[in-house]
């Protein structure tokens, strides 16, 4: 998404030095300057880190020349949820001297601050998702770090533990609401980190043809970003939605439950019709 952000403003740019009668009949709207004066405001090279990235010496010769290098900054100690912010690197030869930052961040608002742990992951399939025989290595520095050094050293295994963690459990709804079940619903299942209230979820899942009681798993295939780890204290979100689309609306019944992942045995009661 920052990449088609770039190049529109690209586009833009392009087409206003190419047209000078075309810009003084039609100049850069408002909304346009604001974008490109947050994206200014953004890229502050003082809280941005910065240095080389190097293929450990045990696992050089065995490294595809072939792959994607993914860059993914977390606040230290946070495991979970989406990245403060994540990169994406294609074509480059190690050792690569790489650069994260503000503007770089996934969710705006969230700011390039304190301790972070930086983790570079070499990709063979170019997914975002970890895969086995792909190889990382990460180190945890304060914002504004130069020259820092990170070794990939790390080769994911075939039995990782992340793709093996999973809730799940049973959904179902209160008698009471059974009258005002939309037909042709959907089942939305949302689950975000403990004490998260906004931005990109953690994971999402999306049922058609629903029947109750519903027997749900969710799992690191449902995760949404790149880097983001299904671990720790979730909530899970619940909704019958009647019109399939995922923002709430006037009629569709939710519930919710606080869980962890692991948790093989977790119930959910969609007891709430919104808009009554």
């Amino acid at each position: 998404m920052k990449q088609l952000a770039i190049f529109s403003i690209v586009i833009s740019f392009f087409m206003i030095f190419a047209c000078n009668r075309e810009l003084k009949e039609h100049p850069i709207s408002p909304q346009v300057k604001q974008q490109m004066a947050a994206r200014e405001k953004a890229k502050d090279p003082a809280r941005s880190i910065s240095g080389t990235i190097e293929a450990g010496d045990a696992i050089a010769h065995i490294l595809s020349a072939q792959g994607t290098l993914f860059l993914i900054a977390r606040p230290e100690g946070v495991t979970s949820g989406p990245p403060l912010a994540a990169k994406r690197h294609s074509l480059i030869k190690f050792p690569f001297k790489f650069k994260i930052g503000p503007e770089n961040v996934m969710i705006e608002g969230n700011r390039f601050e304190g301790s972070l742990k930086i983790t570079a992951r070499w990709d063979l399939d170019g997914l975002p998702k970890a895969s086995p025989d792909d190889v990382e290595g990460s180190i945890t520095v304060f914002s504004g770090t130069k020259d820092v050094r990170i070794v990939l050293d790390h080769i994911i295994e075939k039995q990782s533990s992340i793709e093996t963690k999973t809730i799940s459990g049973t959904i179902r709804i209160d008698p009471v609401l059974h009258a005002h079940m939309p037909a042709g619903a959907s089942l939305f299942l949302i689950a975000r980190s403990e004490g998260v209230k906004r931005g990109i979820p953690l994971a999402v899942k999306k049922i058609e043809e629903v029947k109750f009681p519903y027997s749900f798993v969710l799992s690191q295939a449902d995760v949404m970003l790149p880097g983001a780890v299904f671990d720790g204290p979730v909530t899970i979100f619940a909704r019958l939605d009647k019109d399939g689309d995922a923002a709430p609306a006037s009629g569709d019944i939710d519930g919710n439950s606080l869980t962890k992942v692991g948790d093989q045995q977790v119930e959910i009661i969609l007891n709430h019709l919104i808009g009554s």
